[in-house]
């Protein structure tokens, strides 16, 4: 039976392609309508097959039970990709014999190269259908199918793609490796060298091609280690220096590693030059190395050992063919569990069990805890969030004073107890699993509970504080409270649930009880712990008193466990030396005082403390509450980064703020009057475009900047594991 641990691979790889590699504008799921693929036998899923001569037995026996093309004895990656995206495996364009391409086509041909080679398939397994060739052949297959789609009659359509899926595709480039074999084979080192700008050109030439016809987004793997594959190892007199500690030709290898440098760069330079392209760069080089150094770890036979074909005694009979040895018909065929080993036949490799544990570090982080990727979404049926202003969505303005225009103007057009022009981290963490925008706890007045709840409010402190909110602008409901707030929530929802037929109309707006255990808890909250330290006390003082806050973050999330929770996403604290409203009061820093960004040194320090300190926390209670999925996300990286690139993004200079009015020495808060002793009235309005703008009012950031940042913290980029929220629900164990 096929091993099928390489789709964890393809979902842990797609799990960031939907959300990052599209521009960060849509944080949904891409819905790509099909597929369009480009490439050698790595991704032939028939092409070669139906132009030249059928793959005979054994390949296809794994998993299809014949022969269906592929120089494999299962699936390629290719097919994995398609069943991912919940499409049909593509049909070769070649193959004209009971194929739809209603999902895509696959140009893909054994033995293409990128550049043509004036080598012929006879002689040195070179197809005629270069890359160049694979284009024009999608151009035409473009024009053709719009030609019969728009003239055929609705029940003749159904194997033909619809046009406008053209633009929504995903294209695939999985090519290269003939291109170093023919230059292997040439034996000229600098010409070789020479050649690959040509070589990388042509195929960033093809992608331009692409969209100009309206392609949008790319995937573009990079080569394998050439020097690895066992044709490379049984047909050479190698001397032991030439290999290096996996048993590759270093030289070979060399070659391939030159070639994958220079696409990176160019596949760099392509996301400047082509703006409305989504281009990902797939490291197959990093994951076949990786799992070709742990074969035996990963449970496979020496990742030089042949699964199809004969080759004992310097005698060599490729996989399916037959061949008289003296007077002896010797058949070569395919080992007794194809599932042990990593290479098919001498040319490629089987890479069907690809342990994501170890393979994704090379792909997606430099480190992975499992990944739960090649699970379900998890179906979250509500939110419960604690926190402070970041993520208050009404509580301080139902229960202390309303927010004043312009908070709301961007997306709400009215305020909406936001401190923000619009949506902040947290309603973008519920649009991104399927929910509505929480309703604050505090705010009873046409609240809707049905999936979840916010008792987070603007101000709150971890450790409760002995101040007025009048006096400090600290909230009074500090995370204890907000639990507290939690467990009466949870009680009396409970109680209307049991008499249900008395107060149906009631609970129509409230959660289900059942559902507590399948909710997902947001902790995003400890800013103003640090922020009321620095005005209070010392810093040696402040750094004594965090594993105290640490300690009441963690005793909140024991207790919500106790009562049922199972899936956290805990915030660490953003970089607090960044903030606008603190740089503004800073005049002739003394040298080191600032950072390279503009930023307070000491005080960002003290903040990379509490965070060192959460995240110790957090693993620990991975241990301390097993049944629990915890995700220690990292704001501050994400924060850090954005305000350390801001005009790269499209925003202007991160410590100039968008609503209020600060010149002169005068101070006007965002949407406030000032009436000067003259009788002169300042006010403090909004920028004209806050989506260029990082920060909204001196401490909360714009709708624009939430979106970016809540971006990369949903698809998993900056959270350990680094998993997207939407399987956040998996543990760990």
């Amino acid at each position: 039976m096929e091993n099928v641990k390489v789709f964890s691979i393809i979902i842990a790889l797609f799990s960031v392609l939907s959300v990052e590699s599209v521009g960060l504008k849509d944080l949904k799921t891409c819905n790509f309508g099909a597929v369009y693929n480009f490439g050698d036998s790595n991704s032939d899923t028939g092409g070669g097959s139906a132009a030249f001569w059928p793959a005979g037995k054994p390949c296809g026996e794994t998993f299809f039970g014949r022969p269906v093309g592929r120089g494999c004895d299962g699936r390629l990656i290719i097919d994995f990709i398609a069943e991912h995206l919940g499409l049909p495996h593509l049909s070769p364009y070649l193959d004209s014999i009971g194929t739809s391409f209603r999902y895509g086509a696959n140009f893909a041909i054994g033995g293409s190269t990128i550049r043509p080679q004036n080598e012929s398939m006879s002689l040195n397994g070179v197809s005629p259908f270069s890359l160049d060739i694979q284009i024009v052949q999608f151009n035409q297959f473009k024009d053709r199918s719009g030609y019969f789609y728009n003239r055929s009659y609705p029940r003749d359509r159904h194997n033909l793609p619809r046009p406008e899926d053209f633009s929504k595709a995903l294209y695939i480039f999985d090519i290269g490796q003939n291109d170093i074999a023919a230059g292997l084979r040439k034996k000229n080192d600098s010409a070789f060298h020479a050649s690959v700008p040509d070589i990388v050109d042509q195929l960033a030439k093809a992608v331009q091609n692409l969209y100009e016809h309206g392609a949008r987004t790319f995937w573009v793997h990079n080569t394998g280690p050439i020097g690895c594959l066992p044709v490379s190892l049984h047909y050479h007199d190698i001397k032991p220096e030439e290999l290096d500690e996996q048993g590759c030709l270093k030289a070979q290898n060399a070659y391939s590693m030159e070639f994958n440098r220079q696409l990176k760069a160019r596949v760099i330079k392509l996301r400047e030059k082509l703006p409305h392209a989504a281009l990902t760069y797939v490291d197959i080089y990093a994951a076949k190395y990786e799992l070709i150094g742990n074969a035996k770890k990963q449970g496979f036979v020496e990742a030089a050992n042949i699964c199809c074909g004969f080759h004992e005694d310097e005698i060599q009979v490729y996989c399916g063919h037959k061949q008289n040895i003296n007077g002896t018909e010797i058949y070569a065929g395919s080992c007794e569990n194809p599932s042990d080993f990593i290479s098919w036949d001498e040319f490629a490799m089987e890479f069907a069990r690809l342990i994501f544990a170890g393979i994704l570090i090379s792909l997606l982080s430099n480190r992975v805890a499992a990944m739960a990727a090649d699970l379900p979404p998890c179906k979250f049926k509500a939110i419960y969030n604690f926190g402070d202003s970041n993520s208050d969505t009404g509580a301080i303005s139902a229960a202390i004073f309303p927010r004043q225009w312009p908070n709301g103007e961007t997306f709400f057009r009215k305020p909406a107890g936001r401190v923000c022009d619009g949506r902040l981290i947290i309603d973008f963490i519920a649009e991104r699993l399927g929910l509505p925008l929480l309703s604050s706890y505090l705010d009873s007045i046409g609240s809707n509970f049905r999936h979840g709840a916010n008792f987070a409010a603007g101000g709150s402190t971890i450790v409760p504080q002995n101040k007025t909110i009048a006096e400090s602008g600290l909230s009074p409901f500090a995370l204890n409270v907000q639990i507290f707030q939690f467990d009466q929530f949870k009680a009396r929802t409970s109680d209307l649930y049991k008499e249900k037929k008395k107060h149906s109309c009631r609970i129509q707006v409230l959660p289900r009880s059942k559902e507590f255990g399948d909710a997902l808890y947001v902790v995003d909250i400890g800013q103003n712990d640090i922020a009321y330290g620095l005005r209070t006390v010392g810093d040696a003082q402040l750094l004594a008193s965090i594993p105290d806050i640490i300690n009441q973050l963690v005793l909140a999330v024991q207790h919500l466990y106790t009562q049922g929770a199972r899936t956290f996403w805990i915030h660490n604290t953003g970089p607090i030396g960044c903030l606008p409203s603190t740089l503004l009061t800073i005049t002739n820093p003394p040298p080191g005082f600032l950072d390279n960004h503009g930023c307070v040194k000491s005080q960002n320090d003290i903040a990379q403390e509490f965070n060192r300190q959460l995240k110790s926390r957090v693993m620990k209670l991975r241990t301390d509450l097993p049944h629990a999925a915890i995700t220690y996300v990292d704001i501050y990286a994400a924060k850090y980064g954005l305000i350390s690139s801001s005009k790269q993004h499209g925003f202007v200079e991160a410590r100039k703020i968008c609503c209020g009015y600060h010149k002169n020495g005068i101070d006007v808060g965002c949407g406030g009057i000032l009436a000067l002793p003259n009788g002169t009235q300042i006010s403090g309005p909004s920028c004209e475009d806050p989506s260029t703008y990082i920060s909204w009012d001196g401490v909360h950031y714009t709708e624009a900047a939430n979106h970016w940042i809540a971006s990369r913290l949903i698809n998993g980029s900056f959270s350990d594991p680094p998993i997207p929220i939407t399987r956040a629900c998996y543990t760990t164990s």
